[in-house]
């Protein structure tokens, strides 16, 4: 039977009630935003009963506190002066290699502040979509939230009066090794601060969230039933609620929904669901990103609106299908992060990432953070599918989590970032791990056990998957029968197989699928992580090189490109990034010992770390099928 991935359409978290005015202090001489300038944006906006009042709260001042005595000094209060800065923002993004950069690397602790103004009294979010990695949220002197991670949102919820009230936030990203031990180990740099948007908003008598939109075509693609789910919360009496939406497209309502009358019992909330046939779909694939726009009210008290797109994807019989059509991935994995920035990614820097898988030819991407709401609403507007990892990260046969606790924790942050993910049509499958080795030791089984039965039934129309370690894979079906779909890595040319020639290497790599194929029967396989370094130290055709890059890129792509038993193939990565100060190129040293690449960085991108096009991005780009 044919199992489907239905599409979804981006998250809404909150959506508010009423108008809100928040603005900077004119008064404070650290941060000269005006105030009128602040209320003048808000106003654009059309905030006010039963509409969307969501601000960003950019502009902050930072003071950095390495000897960790901010609290004890009254800090929390934010009354101290700093310097300016743009959230998203981290502090250590500067040096990454030498001592300076074991420095950034180590971490440190550092304090953001900011006032706000509030016209009305009542009950606000302070929503933070990331900080790394420990967070205390202070406002007005006081503790309201304290959270450990990273590119996960977490919000504080006030009672705030009308007035001035003041934000400070401690951030401390101290001790990477120790992250690690605990669940939150990274293959990239260590950065803190306060990594993605902050947003405050007024919440009214009722809230509205966790949308999806799945779609079945019919009539051989000319109809498409598409039901649309979500969740309305009473945060008053107990009482009945009207939930109503409209769906159009280019200035032209499409249907219109009924998602109530519902009752619900004050301070809960209840998932709600309508369907809507509509002729002659405009679907959402690679390629032709269409969109529809999508408005959910709770007339007077609460907006949801989002662009959201439809599309129906299949897997079944090792085969990915979009739209009743076969799929084949075409991909380039995300940089973690960009120089100067760190992962607190600016919108100019997420327009370059997707200009550069444009420039790749590419029709998917991968990831092994949950990526921002404004990263994923541009994927959906490219029409770039994503592999997103949503478990720990761990380098190569790793696995920290072993006691029932540390399982259970993992599990759940995969479920949290699919359950906060689950609108975006471009989010193409939950991948559980990184790079396990054979079926992973029985901690890691546990986990993918209790996790894959989960997520399934939190979102069935996405695949399961595991990325697959390439040179230590499974002898036994084992506990990854249990999922939908099969990554694998492929360093063949690079970290292996090196004593091989051309030939050789590509009958290794076909080998490796073969046996995937035999244990996997009927599931997609995706080679998910391929490629090698390209570093301007190194002379260009020898191994590093920048021309050996892009010759065993174009090579291995073109011999992968006709592989009946893969699904598609995604490039590791886009762009160089940095690691960590005292690395040198990784296991590959001890198979060339005297290979000299630039510390501190990953060099396997196709563009190098200020962004400049290395040779393998046109040789990616021509395996692609680009011109």
């Amino acid at each position: 039977m044919l199992r489907r991935l239905l599409p979804a359409a981006l998250l809404v978290v909150v959506a508010c009630a009423v108008a809100l005015a928040v603005v900077l202090s004119g008064e404070d001489p650290v941060d000269p935003t005006p105030r009128s300038a602040t209320a003048a944006a808000l106003a654009q906006t059309g905030a006010g009963p039963g509409g969307s009042a969501i601000v960003t709260l950019r502009d902050w001042r930072y003071r950095a506190d390495p000897a960790n005595h901010g609290r004890d000094r009254g800090w929390a209060r934010g009354d101290w002066r700093g310097r300016p800065v743009q959230v998203p923002y981290s502090p250590n993004a500067g040096a990454y290699s030498g001592a300076a950069g074991q420095r950034a690397y180590d971490g440190s602790v550092g304090w953001f502040a900011r006032e706000i103004e509030v016209p009305v009294a009542g009950r606000y979010a302070l929503r933070f979509e990331s900080a790394h990695h420990r967070a205390t949220v202070f406002v007005d002197g006081e503790e309201v939230r304290e959270h450990v991670g990273a590119y996960e949102p977490f919000s504080a919820r006030l009672d705030l009066g009308r007035g001035r009230h003041t934000v400070a936030v401690r951030v401390d990203w101290r001790g990477p090794r120790r992250q690690a031990d605990s669940g939150w180990a990274r293959g990239w740099f260590n950065y803190g601060g306060l990594n993605r948007p902050v947003t405050l908003m007024r919440l009214g008598g009722s809230e509205l969230g966790a949308l999806t939109v799945a779609t079945r075509l019919e009539a051989g693609g000319r109809r498409a039933r598409v039901t649309i789910g979500v969740r309305v919360r009473n945060r008053g009496r107990s009482r009945t609620l009207n939930v109503r939406g409209v769906l159009s497209r280019g200035g032209r309502t499409v249907d219109t929904l009924e998602l109530g009358p519902a009752g619900v019992s004050g301070g809960t909330s209840r998932a709600l669901t309508a369907s809507v046939t509509i002729d002659d779909p405009q679907l959402w694939s690679p390629g032709q990103a269409r969109l529809y726009d999508l408005r959910i009210v709770v007339p007077g008290e609460a907006t949801l609106m989002r662009r959201i797109g439809l599309r129906e994807l299949g897997w079944d019989d090792g085969a990915l299908q979009l739209n009743g059509q076969p799929l084949v991935l075409r991909g380039v994995a995300l940089p973690p992060d960009a120089r100067g920035h760190g992962d607190a990614l600016t919108p100019d820097d997420e327009e370059r990432i997707v200009a550069g898988l444009r420039a790749a030819n590419a029709n998917a991407t991968r990831s092994q953070m949950p990526l921002s709401d404004s990263m994923l609403a541009r994927l959906d507007a490219a029409g770039i599918l994503l592999w997103q990892e949503v478990g720990p990260w761990e380098p190569g046969g790793r696995w920290r989590a072993r006691t029932p606790e540390q399982i259970a924790a993992a599990r759940d942050r995969a479920l949290r970032v699919a359950a906060a993910g689950q609108a975006p049509p471009a989010v193409l499958a939950w991948t559980l791990t990184n790079e396990i080795a054979g079926n992973g030791p029985p901690a890691q089984q546990e986990y993918i056990r209790r996790t894959a039965s989960r997520l399934r039934e939190l979102d069935p129309t996405r695949p399961v998957a595991a990325d697959l370690w390439g040179r230590v894979l499974p002898n036994r079906p084992g506990v990854l029968a249990d999922l939908d779909a099969i990554g694998m890595t492929d360093y063949v040319g690079w970290y292996e197989g090196l004593e091989r020639d051309a030939a050789g290497q590509a009958a290794m790599t076909r080998e490796r699928l073969a046996r995937l194929r035999d244990l996997y029967p009927d599931k997609p396989l995706v080679i998910t992580e391929l490629g090698a370094a390209g570093s301007a130290r190194v002379a260009g055709a020898a191994f590093g090189g920048l021309q050996f890059q892009a010759a065993l890129l174009a090579r291995r792509l073109r011999e992968l490109r006709d592989e009946p038993a893969l699904s598609g193939t995604i490039v590791w990565n886009l762009r160089d990034y940095a690691l960590r100060p005292d690395f040198r190129g990784g296991s590959v040293l001890d198979l060339r010992p005297g290979l000299t690449l630039t510390p501190g960085l990953n060099e396997k991108g196709l563009y190098d770390f200020a962004g400049k096009p290395k040779p393998a991005l046109a040789a990616v780009r021509e395996a692609f099928g680009g011109e």
